[in-house]
């Protein structure tokens, strides 16, 4: 492939990287003013709105009548885990008071993906993702510790168990939309996402007879957010796929806590303690080597 064009790919994956790990930041200092559903609802709608627009005037539209049986199923349960992934993500991020903490324990994801594929697809996996595995779990142990003595508490506490669960679906998510990628487009995949989470949180809020509140400021930050992340984030990611190889935008993908620890820092003055960071970091370093057992297989 053209060097210019591995460029731009990859210029690309940095750019959707940037843009999602804006999510943490800005659904955070949105959720100080507003509740869960109330936040969901506008963070949703808004993102469906941004999707359907663009669907409508930029991309080849195609009707959902056109997928098979099998697609309509699989897209379902996409949405469906989707709607249980992401709930549970924007929980652990309003639990939490560091933001970059939830990314960190995002990163098990692969994990699940992997084992996922283990039990289900009989996909066999080598000694390097092998070790990715235990390094990222060693991150976790480690972000979980203090004094040198582990701390089930801290790994049971809300917030990270929201965090795992979210790690957890958002792999089931990934592994279906995998399985059916050439029958089911993205942008069909995406809509479907928004689509679910945007009923899901107005049914939650009118089986409970409540109506959302919101300030000014975390009406900015919900629209700016939801532009960026669920919008913005997946054009540049699936922009950077036209160019480069999907293993090196995953790669790229895993710097996305560099960047939400230092905005954590620079917006609300949050850092992470010693071993949540070196945690952090051996989560990081766990989903590159996963990554980079990945690119080695795809090559031989």
């Amino acid at each position: 492939m053209n060097y210019k064009f591995k460029i731009k790919g990859i210029a690309l994956a940095l750019a959707a990287t940037i843009s999602f790990s804006n999510v943490y930041l800005f659904s955070k200092m949105a959720m100080k003013d507003v509740d869960l559903a109330s936040f969901g609802i506008l963070w949703f709608g808004l993102a469906l709105i941004y999707n359907l627009i663009y669907n409508r005037f930029f991309t080849q539209r195609q009707n959902l009548s056109s997928l098979t049986k099998k697609s309509k199923r699989i897209l379902l349960f996409i949405g469906l885990s989707e709607f249980i992934s992401i709930t549970a993500f924007f929980l652990s991020i309003n639990l939490t008071d560091n933001p970059a903490i939830v990314s960190f324990l995002a990163n098990t994801s692969p994990i699940f993906v992997i084992l996922i594929g283990f039990v289900f697809y009989q996909i066999r996996y080598g000694f390097i993702s092998i070790l990715g595995v235990i390094i990222t779990l060693f991150g976790v142990y480690l972000m979980n510790t203090n004094n040198s003595e582990f701390e089930w508490q801290t790994l049971l506490t809300p917030a990270s168990i929201s965090a795992l669960v979210f790690a957890l679906f958002y792999g089931v998510s990934l592994v279906l939309a995998r399985s059916e990628i050439k029958n089911i487009p993205t942008t069909m995949i995406t809509v479907c996402r928004n689509l679910f989470l945007f009923v899901g949180f107005t049914i939650y809020l009118i089986a409970n007879q409540e109506l959302p509140t919101y300030s000014l400021q975390s009406v900015f930050y919900i629209t700016t957010g939801s532009f960026l992340g669920p919008f913005l984030g997946i054009l540049l990611t699936f922009a950077s796929l036209k160019y480069v190889d999907a293993s090196i935008t995953t790669l790229i993908g895993t710097s996305r806590s560099i960047f939400i620890v230092a905005g954590a820092f620079l917006l609300m003055g949050i850092f992470p303690n010693v071993n949540q960071l070196l945690g952090g970091c051996l989560t990081i370093l766990g989903i590159l080597t996963i990554t980079m057992a990945d690119i080695i297989y795809k090559k031989k």
